[in-house]
């Protein structure tokens, strides 16, 4: 397989003209660019492994671009990376033990590891490159990659047996090949041309413990230098060029790689660098950055510049080894998402989270805000897992933040403005020893009270009013976990009960401090067949007031909300006919397990599932409109914790298990009138083949287009406050080089409005 790899280059912060004009249909990462775990020299570029992605410095024109699947890269989730001098081509090799080699910015692909069965572990550790192999060190062996022919050539099975011996690392030197393995070094001729074969291999004798786990090696000036893991207690780094020689120890250091260098080689550990010459005197040592104190995963040393993989601050690069600057680029605090809210132009991504049975994970608090196409990231140490977020609706620069055993915090232009738990709040303390102030979900009504669910107490619903004073909404709810909550247009409030528990509905009558005149229920949700359905995961109100709630089983519409108190009410789910003849129909996604719901400008519902992927459907929900899924689109996982939609521009926003990734969709939000209607891009180039936006108008507006004689070649109805035009006519050829008039009305026409667009023909 090959693909065209299109570098994304990295502007910290954009001017809004030029994202605007970002096509619809166009895809962008929301990954983690601030860590690096692998690093690789290429003849030009430098490149930094994330683990999910590729950081990319070009060293003559000091440019740091990105590669990730959107824009070329197979997969996310990235083991190691390696690069052939004499091939000039990097190797990034996936947790999958997939691979892609990258030559002259193409993208070949090549599955075969991943694809094949093999009994136990699989990992790639490390790669080395010589000549036109590139070579792995895996869970199994060593792979050889013929970097010319772009195959697999052997697997090599160094060890005492025919069983799976895992190999760390690998080196070359005198006429052989070493390999650092689970047990012991194992060495053979490099012409012997049977190393699959584990007896043409040789053991290392001469260390202490030849059967130790050796993890990193080099050769340099004619010694071979092996690291020996010895866990807590420390690595021991052996010298062998004859005789053995303990070479370093410092009781607590573990070593986590060796590297070629000018005249010698690093030895990086996270608290330091080490560079040594040939013979393994120390020729430097970098303990601190003067900024910061290192976490080092690798360092490289090119032309007396040191490139360096950081845990903690990404690509490092020190000039002369001495000054040290932190490359990166503007992303979340990490790829864990649990949630991401999106309104007028800011975006909250979440990061804390719980396992299946709501235990907490421990995570950092971590909280990434994106707002004018910049990161914020907030990251706690001694507060954990942030689980939802809420903006204010009437001012965007205050939020909400929920977690799951810290309470609840309140930010005010991204600076902490009070943190409410069971010491300043009615927030107490869950009946669970340790578990703190457990809260999921968040919701504001129209009086600007905000609605908070607490799990593991007695009274699990509680109201902050705008003046700061608390409630406690008295009706207690039978479920062990509380989750989201949202607040309809009427007042309603419809709250998620997890594990199987249904749903919790509350109508305070607009007074949540006078409960006499309150409704409420438990619910269990039983379709227009009387099915009844158990599990739900979400909800959304859509913009006709209906209630989407997404089940283990599809999604089911509570369509008469008023009506919810009635004791016989049912959910409505959508058949669609099979049109075979049968006469039969299924429940649209009925055996899909619905995580997520958004609703965009256009009243079309975008559902995102635990295992396949996100769906669009239309307004009604009886036509599917898209899914995107790993297979047919940049999509990271088929696995989606979270939906949101951007209601400016349209930006649909998806958490994945493997990170955030968002896509320009149509739809946005209608406005009341006509505002800086435009298109984009504007002017059209002749190798443009995408579609046309037309943006900035109000919700279901007619749009007519026309060549400057006023023949009419195109006309459609808005999808929100946004239309459409692939740059056809009628007759589906594209529209010939001039100016195009594009007349916009509302629905009765009492207002309208004109603007033009140039386009160059093929």
């Amino acid at each position: 397989m090959m693909k065209k790899l299109l570098f994304i280059t990295a502007i910290i912060i954009f001017s809004t003209s030029l994202q605007g004009q970002q096509p619809v249909g166009s895809w962008t990462d929301h990954l983690n660019y601030n860590t690096a775990k692998s690093i690789a020299a290429g003849s030009d570029e430098i490149y930094a492994s994330t683990g999910s992605s590729v950081l990319v410095y070009n060293k003559e024109y000091s440019e740091l671009k990105k590669m990730s699947p959107v824009n070329g890269l197979s997969e996310t989730g990235i083991s190691t990376i390696g690069w052939s001098d004499e091939n000039n081509i990097l190797i990034i090799a996936y947790k999958s033990t997939n691979l892609d080699l990258i030559l002259h910015n193409t993208v070949y692909n090549i599955p075969d590891i991943r694809n094949k069965y093999i009994q136990g572990n699989k990992r790639i550790n490390r790669i080395r490159t010589a000549g036109k192999y590139a070579y792995l060190a895996t869970g199994f062996g060593i792979v050889v990659v013929d970097l010319i022919k772009m195959e697999i050539y052997d697997t090599w099975k160094p060890g005492p047996g025919p069983d799976n011996n895992e190999v760390f690392d690998i080196a070359f030197g005198n006429n052989m090949f070493y390999a650092a393995t689970a047990r012991g070094t194992w060495y053979a001729e490099q012409s012997n041309q049977g190393l699959a074969y584990f007896g043409n291999w040789t053991q290392i004798k001469s260390i202490p413990d030849p059967d130790s786990w050796c993890n990193h090696l080099i050769f340099s000036g004619g010694i071979l230098y092996l690291n020996v893991h010895e866990g807590s207690s420390g690595d021991k780094i052996y010298a062998i060029d004859g005789g053995t020689r303990l070479h370093s120890f410092k009781p607590g250091i573990t070593y986590s790689s060796f590297d070629e260098a000018p005249e010698g080689f690093t030895v990086s550990s996270q608290g330091s660098l080490n560079y040594y010459s040939d013979n393994g005197s120390l020729k430097t040592t970098i303990a601190s950055y003067g900024w910061g104190s290192p976490n080092i995963s690798q360092g490289i040393i090119v032309n007396n510049d040191v490139w360096i993989s950081d845990l903690s601050y990404g690509l490092i690069y020190g000039k002369n080894l001495t000054t040290f600057t932190s490359l990166n680029i503007s992303g979340p605090a990490s790829n864990n998402v649990v949630n991401i809210t999106s309104s007028n132009g800011k975006t909250i991504i979440c990061g804390g989270g719980t396992d299946d049975s709501w235990n907490s994970l421990k995570r950092p608090l971590q909280v990434s805000i994106l707002e004018n196409y910049q990161f914020t990231n907030i990251v706690s140490g001694t507060d954990k897992d942030a689980m939802r977020s809420l903006i204010d609706p009437g001012n965007s620069s205050h939020f909400f933040i929920s977690s799951w055993g810290d309470g609840l915090f309140e930010f005010n232009n991204n600076a902490l403005i009070k943190h409410y738990d069971s010491a300043n709040s009615l927030l107490h303390d869950g009946e669970t020893p340790g578990s703190g102030v457990r809260i999921c979900g968040l919701a504001m009504d129209r009086s600007k009270n905000l609605w908070i669910t607490q799990s593991d107490v007695p009274e699990s619903v509680k109201i902050l009013k705008p003046d700061g004073t608390w409630i406690i909404y008295p009706q207690k709810i039978n479920s062990p976990v509380i989750g989201d909550i949202i607040a309809t247009e009427s007042g309603q409030k419809w709250i998620i009960l997890p594990g199987g528990h249904g749903l919790f509905i509350i109508d305070d009558n607009n007074t949540p401090e006078v409960p006499a005149d309150d409704q409420s229920r438990k619910l269990t949700v039983v379709d227009n067949d009387d099915k009844v359905i158990t599990s739900v995961f979400s909800a959304a109100e859509d913009l006709e007031g209906k209630i989407w709630v997404g089940t283990d089983q599809g999604p089911v519409i509570y369509t008469n909300t008023a009506r919810i108190f009635d004791e016989d009410v049912r959910g409505f789910r959508i058949k669609v006919p099979r049109n075979d003849g049968s006469g039969l129909a299924d429940y649209m996604l009925g055996t899909e397990s619905i995580s997520s719901i958004a609703v965009d400008g256009a009243n079309r519902k975008w559902l995102g599932t635990k295992s396949s992927g996100a769906y669009l459907l239309s307004a009604d929900g009886t036509t599917m409109l898209k899914n995107y899924n790993e297979q047919n689109s940049c999509l990271f996982s088929d696995s989606i914790a979270s939906v949101a939609i951007d209601n400016i521009t349209g930006e649909v926003w998806f958490g994945t298990s493997e990170g955030v990734i968002s896509v320009r969709e149509i739809a946005t939000s209608g406005k009341e009138e006509f505002q800086n209607v435009y298109s984009f891009p504007n002017p059209v180039r002749e190798d443009y083949a995408g579609n046309v936006t037309i943006t900035g108008l109000i919700k279901d507006s007619q749009i007519k287009i026309t060549d400057i004689s006023g023949n009419l070649v195109f006309e459609t109805i808005s999808e929100g406050g946004q239309a459409s035009w692939d740059l056809k006519t009628y007759n589906g050829q594209r529209v010939a080089t001039g100016v195009y008039l594009i007349f916009c009305a509302n629905n009765d026409g009492s207002e309208s409005c004109v603007t033009k667009i140039l386009v160059i023909g093929k």
